[in-house]
């Protein structure tokens, strides 16, 4: 192939394919017109794209150049193509009314159930499950990409299960920051917690099977529920956490029963010892599984973490942990933690259905856990999300009388428990019109519910903008004063 000499620009080709009839009625001129202006009105050839010279199209196209220049000055005389001296023949930026007769227009979207208009996106967005920017600062992220740059990549496929140098540090710290003592080998390695919830359905449930879950929840596990075929069994939560007497008084015990016990999602409370010891000994005694789901434990703003259902009962509880809120959803990492052959289990699904977490990624979590820059950044994030709270906490001062502020002692997010007579989500549909994105606590529940209320991240946003985001917040609460 040749490639162009240093200070020269590489001569481009057409990037849409062109077929010509050399043996039909029509000059290879006007088929050669359609078939571009129709690229052009199609989107194929989007505005201010560069086209070939006459001479490389003709070349491609194994016709003459005459061909090609009066195929070009057609298509500018029409206003679709314009010539730039000394730089070359780009696609025009077209009114939207420049549609010619006989045109194929691109196929309209599809529309979106609702008002004929779409409203736009909102300027804010207070979703749960975003985290701030990864900065390099003093937390070592750019620098882990760089040493995982210049270290050469494996030459041969990976354990499903994960590196065996990340295993054992994802063991390390899990000894240290949540008292929880594991083997590497008791690990597995997943592109995060809805992976590692897929792998353990698949793994241990059959459909029919029952599977207890919070209620509210998060959608996605009623979703992973549902999608293979599973029963889901409620359970209430109150402000000791799920309520474990509700789940053994049903008839038949779910398989497993999936909980948040660190900062239950999305009420942010936290699961007593009480509860977790009567938790425990309900799988015991019907022999079924806990998934213990410990997705933002690193931040705990109020007094030390309880202990993990994984350290009270290694034999039943099936821990998940994820990075996604220490780094960022885009990574893509997390891990479960399994008893006995269980993780074995699970990895040689894994390496059916989707096979080893990406090499660089694995990687360079293990340079920031095994340099301690993973643990230096946690508590540094978790100083600025202490201080996201205390802005949250003082923009919404002016109805201080319409919500209640909940579940701030841990994790990225918070519940606005509103007065009596304020429907949360004619709340959200008003602040969404106003700029800002918001979930109703309504969208978390399986059934109806007497409260109402809003479920507030507040780790996505700036501070300036988290200010201003709660502030029109506040204004779509009050409009809906009793």
């Amino acid at each position: 192939m040749d490639r162009p000499l240093p200070g020269q620009r590489a001569k481009p080709h057409l990037a849409v394919p062109v077929a010509l009839d050399r043996g039909g009625g029509r000059p290879l001129v006007a088929q050669l017109v359609d078939a571009l202006r129709e690229a052009v009105f199609s989107g194929l050839l989007p505005p201010g794209e560069r086209l070939p010279s006459t001479r490389t199209l003709a070349q491609d196209l194994a016709v003459s150049r005459t061909v090609t220049a009066e195929a070009y000055t057609r298509l500018e005389a029409e206003g679709l193509l314009a010539g730039r001296t000394g730089s070359g023949t780009y696609v025009a930026r077209l009114n939207r009314a420049a549609r010619r007769v006989g045109a194929t227009p691109a196929a309209p979207a599809p529309a979106a159930p609702g008002p004929a208009t779409t409203a736009p996106r909102p300027a804010f967005g207070l979703r749960t499950g975003e985290t701030g920017p990864v900065h390099e600062g003093s937390d070592g992220w750019a620098r882990a990409w760089r040493e995982t740059a210049r270290t050469a990549a494996p030459t041969r496929y990976q354990d499903a299960a994960g590196l065996p140098g990340l295993r054992a540090a994802l063991a390390g710290h899990l000894a240290r920051t949540r008292g929880l003592v594991c083997a590497p080998d008791d690990i597995v390695v997943t592109s995060g917690t809805t992976q590692s919830m897929d792998l353990v359905f698949r793994t241990l449930l059959r459909p029919g099977d029952a599977v207890g879950c919070e209620d509210p929840g998060h959608p996605v596990v009623r979703s992973l529920i549902r999608a293979h075929g599973l029963e889901a069994a409620p359970v209430p939560v109150d402000e000791d956490g799920a309520r474990v007497e509700v789940l053994a008084a049903r008839a038949r015990a779910p398989r497993l029963a999936h909980v948040t016990p660190s900062h239950q999602f999305p009420l942010g409370v936290r699961m007593s010892v009480g509860r977790r010891l009567d938790l425990v000994a309900w799988a015991r005694a019907h022999h079924s599984w806990i998934v213990e789901d410990d997705y933002d434990s690193e931040y705990r703003y109020n007094g030390p973490p309880l202990p993990s259902l994984a350290g009270l009962d290694r034999d039943r509880v099936i821990y998940l942990g994820t990075l996604s809120k220490v780094l960022t959803p885009a990574l893509r990492c997390g891990y479960l933690v399994a008893p006995g052959e269980l993780p074995r289990r699970i990895a040689e699904l894994k390496d059916i259905v989707d096979g080893p977490l990406s090499w660089p990624v694995q990687h360079t979590v293990l340079r920031m856990l095994s340099s301690g820059a993973l643990e230096r950044r946690v508590r540094r994030t978790r100083l600025h999300y202490a201080r996201a709270r205390n802005v949250l906490r003082e923009a919404l001062e002016p109805v201080a009388d319409l919500v209640t502020l909940t579940g701030l002692e841990a994790g990225l997010h918070a519940v606005l428990l509103l007065a009596d007579g304020i429907d949360g989500a004619r709340v959200a549909r008003r602040a969404a019109a106003l700029g800002v994105e918001v979930a109703p606590l309504s969208a978390f529940r399986q059934g109806p519910s007497a409260t109402e209320g809003l479920v507030v991240g507040y780790g996505g946003l700036p501070l300036e903008d988290l200010a201003a985001a709660v502030s029109i917040l506040t204004e779509a609460i009050a409009e809906h004063r009793p």
